[in-house]
């Protein structure tokens, strides 16, 4: 499936890049579906991974005549990892409600939410804080 990913970036082909990422879900759950009635340890890693790894996938295809601002590298990053932390909040919300135990718990999950959202803190700040270049 990566080397589909690899492909569809390189080829510019919005459709292999999709399949391959909907080819990469399922192969998670039916590798989780086949473990038995627990979740899979990182089940909600690979959730925020897989939906940082879309967005990243289908930002590469887009067609930019001009380099991009640092500014809006640090803010698109920062709205992937954004996304990501909310693709793992959901997963644990989700695996909560359907009462399947994920290895680490809900305690550890929000611990590596909270940190997650911690660097993102701080590599805004980081971005905001750099002298901007006169043009």
């Amino acid at each position: 499936m990566l080397f589909v990913l690899a492909v569809g970036i390189w080829q510019r082909v919005p459709a292999a890049v999709a399949a391959s990422i909907v080819g990469l879900g399922t192969a998670w759950a039916v590798s989780a579906w086949t473990r038995g009635p627990d979740a899979p340890a990182g089940t909600m890693l690979v959730a925020g991974a897989v939906v940082a790894l879309t967005e990243l996938a289908f930002a590469a295809l887009e067609q930019v005549p001009v380099a991009d601002e640092e500014e809006l590298v640090a803010r698109r990053l920062a709205g992937v990892a954004a996304r990501a932390a909310g693709a793992i909040v959901l997963a644990a919300l989700l695996l909560t409600a359907l009462g399947l135990h994920a290895s680490g718990g809900l305690a550890l999950e929000a611990v590596g939410i909270g940190a997650a959202v911690a660097l993102l803190a701080l590599l805004l700040l980081l971005a905001r804080e750099q002298p901007q270049p006169e043009r």
